[in-house]
């Protein structure tokens, strides 16, 4: 049996500016002086992350090599507002020369603009919980419209902003840390979707590119009643409260999925019995289906992408199968008038994997960082070449990366989270792989 994509849709990979740009003295790099980053002090090279500002040809030329139709990527608001209402043309200038090598190498721009940093002088008055952060993304949104808006594909005004202001200000993982304030988390959100609608109407008017976000779901479970009724509320809050302030400001939706939650008052399980990713999240292809299924029942006009999919996976004996399972159940979705358009791949090099450093390994390539930055692509990076080259699974596709996860069930594997689900780690610990779980997409 083979799984077909259709002529038009396209296959893409992700990074975020201050995950992999060097040269950058961001709020990240301040939170790491206070020792509140997990594998990253300790790590070489670590504040250069891996050189996209002075090397961005290396990215670039895998991408190509890949056969990538759409390269997603986001600016850093730092460096082009080093300070309120100041617009830094240098730095537009270097932005511009990425944006063109990407378009000469023959693939599409997606655009970010807030992916999940912004700049220390606005983290220090107070952030996104700030009225007057409206003005600060007016302001730099619309100089990045001007700057840059002849050379985007797709516009994503916001990436992943409810967990993003959740961790910032209410579990003080994220710069600058702040602890138990539900408060502030909503306020952000407020301000962020207000933000969002004016950027999706001031291109409307000068422009027809399309605007969208890139949310973050889970496919939230839970066992027993009180978790299964847990979890309903927690969807509900973490998916679809946020959608209901920009619902009319979307020409498609973005879903970041990375796998199943299986939540408790405490915070998301860790069942012994279930496989996760090295960075902690329950391997669950299934659910991106039913997702899909979902926001299309919500919005039923509006073309999905898959803007982030992947696996923390250091050994790539799960990526594998993780990328060809996911890419089933679009495919299914797909046949069953679905109208999803495109697949972005997180990540195509090894980062900085936020508030855990560079513990977990999403890449398609590795990126040896005792070596100057090394890149050695993965098994799985030719897996995706070869995918995106003939634009189908074939069966041998995912029986040889089903055979590749089998071949390490009942194994340990590194682990990158803590014991609470909710802390990186400087070290990773060992996880065995579950011996009998299959957790491929079921196929009727």
């Amino acid at each position: 049996m083979e799984y077909q994509f259709p002529s038009g849709f396209f296959f893409g990979v992700s990074n975020a500016a201050n995950q992999v740009e060097d040269e950058l003295e961001d709020n990240w790099l301040r939170f790491s002086h206070q020792n509140r980053l997990r594998c990253f002090n300790h790590v070489p090279h670590h504040a250069e992350r891996i050189r996209f500002w002075s090397q961005p040809e290396i990215e670039l030329d895998l991408a190509q090599n890949l056969g990538v139709h759409v390269f997603r990527l986001s600016l850093a608001w730092e460096r082009l507002v080093p300070q309120r209402g100041e617009w830094n043309e240098l730095a537009a200038r270097g932005y511009l020369e990425m944006l063109k090598g990407i378009k000469k190498r023959g693939m599409k721009v997606m655009l970010t603009l807030f992916h999940h940093s912004i700049p220390k002088w606005m983290e220090d008055d107070g952030g996104w919980v700030n009225p007057i952060s409206i003005e600060d993304f007016r302001f730099y949104s619309q100089k990045s419209l001007e700057a840059f808006g002849e050379d985007v594909d797709f516009w994503i005004t916001l990436n992943e902003p409810v967990p993003w202001s959740y961790l910032t200000y209410n579990e003080g993982l994220f710069p600058p840390g702040c602890k138990g304030s539900l408060l502030a988390h909503f306020k952000a959100l407020k301000h962020m979707s207000l933000s969002h609608n004016e950027f999706y109407k001031t291109v409307r008017k000068n422009q027809s590119t399309p605007v969208g976000i890139a949310h973050h779901m889970g496919l939230h479970q839970g066992r027993g009643w009180f978790n299964h009724l847990f979890s309903k509320v927690s969807d509900y809050l973490a998916h679809w409260h946020f959608l209901d302030g920009i619902a009319d400001h979307m020409d498609f939706f973005g879903i970041n999925y990375y796998g199943a939650e299986w939540m408790t008052p405490q915070g998301p399980a860790q069942y012994e019995d279930l496989d996760f990713s090295d960075a902690g999240r329950a391997i669950c292809p299934e659910g991106l289906y039913q997702l899909l299924y979902c926001i299309h029942q919500k919005f039923p006009k509006l073309p999905i992408i898959i803007t982030e999919n992947g696996v923390g996976d250091g050994t790539d004996s799960v990526r594998p199968a993780y990328m060809v399972e996911h890419l089933i159940a679009v495919q299914c979705a797909i046949e069953n008038k679905i109208p999803v358009i495109g697949y972005v791949h997180w990540t195509l090099s090894d980062n900085l994997e936020w508030s855990d450093g560079y513990g977990p390994k999403f890449g398609l390539v590795e990126v040896d960082r005792k070596n100057n930055l090394k890149r050695l692509p993965r098994p799985s990076y030719s897996l995706y070449q070869k995918i995106i080259q003939e634009k189908k699974i074939t069966l041998e596709m995912r029986q040889t990366a089903w055979q590749t996860y089998k071949a390490i069930q009942g194994q340990p594997r590194p682990y990158w989270r803590s014991p609470d689900g909710k802390q990186g780690l400087d070290e990773a610990q060992e996880r065995l792989t579950p011996k009998s779980q299959d957790w491929r997409f079921p196929i009727a």
